[in-house]
């Protein structure tokens, strides 16, 4: 058995990660000099605000649901070394410390027990495993189902589809509905009560979310124009893949004046009793507005909200491991009902949503060249060559290390606005969401013969645009900003079982997207506040 407690700096960074990388070989030499860094950068940060040189913190090895941890233990002053996204660091000395942690802050959680400060850091990501395994549901389903097929019955083919598969959809759809009231509830809640004073910056903090608002709403009109010109025409042949959930459509119509009063709810508890995010949201911000307002009087408030937005992290992490096994039944279903129209009308979206990734990737070259007054070219040849690192890591908080030194290093951005823009945009620059919602609802629409006048298409981009910036930062988050905006618009939220195997092919430019519209965003702001460096801009790639 390895040594699973250390001591700082008795045992040096380097040294405990060595040994951990010993204990679990899994454990790559990226992840291991990262967490490092995190290490020494905490214990530097801990040493600091506690006033002591000579500071001993304990860490401990956990490991929970296949993730590796290392939790720090400091007794005394109570200080969290985690600075908020928000917060702008003056002290260079602490620039460097401080912007490792919060590019890291993905990975990290703190807490106050018994005298002490304890923060958490994730070194080894369990979730990894389940791309692997996702990609082979899609695989062992698409091969057993023509199996099937090909060698049984229809009578047994649907014995098998009404009687295992659907059920097994329903009740992994009903558990995430279950969820999403309370996730998206805690999750904003949570992001808003974390603003510090310093969220009111002024023209940086206006001009960024100005940045955002049109990027994101560029994104949403050509992802629906996308749809529309995709898929034209109605696809009724499809309906055997969504007549199990047709009765779960919604049969009222649209107006503007439902959607305005429909936003305040006539009491606590029916924005969780329901599908109904915008009263959600409401409620989570009228909450959220009024804990900031109380201050020190809400602390307890803060610690409940901090546990039950961890505990609502957790119960998505556990449904998001059946994922694999859910895609495994439905692609066994989508092989019992596919002919070559299905595959081919399936391919659509794929090739649609990175035919969007391409176009938008070079609309912010435009917006670099006509907005920034910077070369186009330059950017997106760097761009491109950064692109397989989002692509790999498939998570918009985990490539933030990696876009942090990209546009440091190769676009010569400063690293205090880095520090600053990029935390904060991997939650105002979600355009990635555009793709992976608009062309599934069209073809849904027009599957189940539902009506796609304008009403439908105002609304799909309204609410679109609304989960740009209200996805939760949970496992699982997609599923459920997907299955809220079919429920919205009139469609069936289980539908959304259809295309999970999509939504795991177009994961990768969905982050792609996530990362690019924020680094875009982040060279927009240094151009216009004069902390670029143009020399190293135009450097060679």
């Amino acid at each position: 058995m390895g040594k699973t407690v250390f001591h700082l700096l008795e045992d040096a960074p380097f040294d405990v990660m060595n040994e951990l990388a010993r204990m679990n070989p899994k454990i790559t030499e990226s992840e291991k000099i990262q967490g490092a860094l995190i290490l020494e950068e905490t214990y530097t940060l801990l040493k600091k605000g506690m006033n002591n040189p000579d500071l001993s913190v304990t860490v401990k090895v956990k490991k929970r649901f296949g993730d590796i941890f290392l939790e720090l233990t400091a007794k005394g002053e109570a200080i969290n070394p985690i600075f908020p996204l928000t917060e702008w660091v003056d002290d260079e000395a602490d620039l460097f410390s401080v912007s490792v942690l919060k590019v890291n802050k993905d990975r990290l959680g703190y807490a106050r027990r018994n005298g002490a400060n304890v923060v958490t850091v994730r070194i080894y990501d369990g979730g990894k495993k389940a791309i692997y395994m996702t990609m082979l549901g899609i695989f062992l389903g698409i091969f057993l189902g023509l199996a099937f097929k090909m060698t049984l019955p229809a009578e047994i083919l649907s014995l098998f589809d009404n009687d295992i598969i659907s059920p097994a959809e329903t009740m992994f759809m009903h558990a995430t509905f279950m969820m999403v009231p309370p996730v998206i509830f805690f999750s904003v809640v949570k992001g808003i009560t974390s603003m510090s004073e310093t969220t009111d910056i002024g023209k940086l903090g206006k001009r960024l979310i100005v940045q955002s608002v049109v990027m994101v709403a560029i994104a949403d009109i050509l992802s629906v124009i996308m749809g529309l010109l995709l898929f034209p025409d109605e696809l009724t042949q499809l309906a055997d893949l969504f007549e199990k959930n047709r009765s779960a459509a919604s049969s009222e119509g649209f107006s503007f004046e439902k959607l305005i009063v429909g936003i305040v709810p006539s009491n606590l508890l029916q924005p969780f009793d329901g599908q109904n995010t915008l009263q959600v949201l409401f409620i989570a911000l009228f909450f959220g507005i009024v804990i900031n307002k109380l201050g020190e009087k809400a602390r307890i408030a803060h610690e409940i909200i901090e546990f039950m937005d961890s505990f609502c992290i957790g119960v998505m992490g556990m449904l998001v491991k059946l994922i694999p096994a859910v895609i495994f039944l439905s692609m066994m279903k989508l092989m019992f009902h596919a002919d070559m129209t299905t595959f081919l009308v399936m391919g659509k979206v794929i090739l649609g949503s990175t035919s969007l990734s391409l176009l938008l990737l070079l609309l912010f070259g435009i917006i670099i060249g006509v907005y920034g007054k910077l070369s186009p070219t330059i950017f997106l040849k760097k761009l491109f060559v950064f692109a397989p690192i989002p692509m790999a890591i498939r998570s918009s908080n985990a490539s933030l290390p990696q876009a942090f030194k990209f546009i440091v290093e190769k676009f010569g951005v400063s690293p205090n606005l880095a520090s600053f823009a990029l935390p904060i945009g991997t939650q105002l620059h979600l355009v990635g969401i555009g793709p992976l919602i608009a062309l599934p609802a069209i073809m849904t629409a027009r599957a189940l013969g539902a009506p796609v006048n304008l009403d439908f298409i105002l609304y799909l981009m309204i609410y679109i645009f609304i989960f740009a910036y209200t996805t939760p930062a949970v496992p699982g988050g997609v599923i459920i900003a997907m299955s809220s905006v079919f429920g919205a618009i009139g469609l069936p939220p289980t539908t959304v079982t259809v295309f999970l195997f999509v939504i795991s092919v177009c994961d990768m430019d969905n982050t792609l997207l996530n990362v690019s519209c924020n680094v875009t965003s982040s060279v927009l702001l240094a151009k216009k506040f004069n902390m670029i460096d143009e020399k190293i801009y135009k450097s060679d790639v």
